[in-house]
């Protein structure tokens, strides 16, 4: 396995597929659990529920697995002309 020094053209490839995998999961996941709560407040009949900061902060708190989901995707994609491996280091004596 060679080695390559990294450019800045891979970072960008890396940073792109780590972070639309990131949107697209994170609005899934956020995106359904929103929907069941606003459907079963809808359902007892509340019609409008204005966004406090705690909400704000649970929504940003639900973000944090789908990033990690979407960032080991990414690390795992194929990318054109390289792959990104983790090597464990040499142990020293």
């Amino acid at each position: 396995m060679q080695e390559m020094e990294l450019t800045w053209g891979q970072v960008i490839r890396i940073w792109w597929a780590a972070f639309w995998r990131w949107f697209v999961l994170s609005n899934l996941i956020i995106g359904a659990i929103v929907g069941i709560i606003a459907i079963g407040l809808w359902a007892v009949g509340i019609r409008f529920v204005p966004l406090s900061p705690w909400a704000m902060n649970v929504v940003y708190i639900l973000a944090i697995p789908p990033g990690f989901m979407a960032l080991r995707l990414a690390l795992k994609a194929p990318y054109r002309g390289f792959r990104v491996v983790i090597v464990a280091a040499a142990e020293e004596p």
